[in-house]
């Protein structure tokens, strides 16, 4: 894998929102996620000028997978017994075989839009089903924080609803992790599912 850092919107293709022009066309599914939203967004008298809310869904979606992947992993004994280990000792590394695992993890991003007059926010929300097979993966634990993850590969296959349309699937690997640095995890709402 390269060292820029795959996440939730280059892995599903969704268009770069900072990009002034795509590279690929969008998906029939993208397109009618744009249509289906902007038919549902006329009927709210807005303020100013409406917002570009596909470019803000796009950002939605910039959640780095190794941040996922700690975020549900957190969940198993071992780890857990691990990280703890690591808060008694916080100057000292541990690193942590994790040998073959598959994680099962559903999100539910939103974008909730507030007008003043408007009696309840309009939410947009997404269903996110992700699996995650991991083949050889170490974790380098340091002061009760998982610091990164060290080899392996890892096998992705997930989906992103919008209500009762799919607007993204997509199955990808063995991708290669090659020291793969983890950042602050994302502090919106996740419910991760179980380790298996």
């Amino acid at each position: 894998m390269n060292n820029s850092p795959l996440n939730l919107r280059t892995l599903f293709s969704f268009p770069d929102p900072a990009a002034t022009t795509t590279a690929f066309p969008p998906s029939n599914q993208w397109q009618e996620f744009q249509s289906r939203l902007g038919r549902e967004i006329k009927t709210l008298k807005w303020p100013a000028a409406m917002p570009d809310l596909t470019s803000k869904v796009a950002e939605l979606f910039n959640v780095e997978l190794p941040d996922l992947f700690v975020s549900s992993g957190t969940k198993t004994r071992e780890l857990q017994e691990t990280l703890e280990e690591s808060r008694k000792s916080p100057e000292e590394i541990i690193v942590l075989n994790l040998a073959e695992h598959e994680i099962t993890n559903e999100y539910h991003p939103y974008i909730e839009i507030r007008i003043a007059g408007l009696p309840l926010p309009k939410k947009i929300e997404f269903k996110v089903q992700i699996v995650t097979a991991l083949k050889g993966i170490n974790l380098k634990i340091q002061a009760g924080t998982i610091t990164e993850i060290q080899a392996g590969s890892c096998d992705f296959e997930g989906k992103i609803k919008y209500e009762d349309l799919t607007i993204a699937e997509k199955k990808v690997g063995p991708l290669e992790l090659l020291g793969v640095g983890v950042s602050t995890i994302t502090k919106q709402k996740q419910e991760p599912g179980p380790l298996k």
